[in-house]
């Protein structure tokens, strides 16, 4: 059984909506819509993207600093740190994210919160693409992406982090250049 990942609020969105009116630029709804036009929506639909994305990416990253690079930039960085040093990076940023990032958005750290998190790092971070997996109590994350080996190496040591530390969690993981593959049971 495949899960969808949603959050609480676009699922929320789905079930009611509310009219309202707001004041915006003329060449700002010209944007707007000629951007919806070219990815096959209303313009309607690309405007409650855009407020999904800011209630659950924007208003957070904001708070943490993030700022965009190109995947080739990444890319050129991992090539020249050696491996130890991205597991070892990797460690810290895990350990520092379960406690931080995961629990900032969340208010709590748990595998569901962690599939959230991950989702919309991977949605509006450019992590790559989460596929989640639940079959009775084993789970199955996968990340696909176009970064490279260290990227793979540096996701799973992550990760490897955030399940151990606050949820106890050992997983089993296959690397691979495009991919990472976690298998866990709670």
């Amino acid at each position: 059984m495949n899960l969808v990942l949603t959050s609480h609020q676009e699922a929320k969105a789905k079930s009611s909506t509310v009219l309202r009116t707001f004041r915006i630029p003329r060449n700002l709804i010209a944007t707007l819509e000629a951007e919806g036009k070219n990815r096959g929506l209303s313009a309607n639909a690309l405007m409650t993207s855009l407020i999904s994305r800011f209630d659950n990416w924007d208003r957070f990253a904001d708070r943490f600093d993030f700022f965009s690079i190109t995947d080739d930039l990444i890319k050129a960085f991992l090539e020249e740190v050696p491996e130890d040093r991205v597991v070892a990076i990797a460690e810290t940023f895990g350990a520092r994210i379960a406690r931080d990032g995961i629990m900032f958005w969340s208010k709590e750290v748990s595998v569901e919160s962690l599939v959230e998190y991950l989702n919309n790092r991977c949605r509006y971070a450019g992590y790559g693409n989460l596929q989640y997996e639940k079959k009775d109590q084993k789970h199955t994350l996968i990340l696909q992406h176009s970064l490279g080996l260290k990227w793979s190496i540096f996701i799973q040591h992550t990760l490897d982090q955030v399940l151990k530390k606050p949820l106890g969690i050992t997983a089993q993981f296959e690397t691979t250049e495009s991919s990472i593959v976690a298998r866990f049971t709670t």
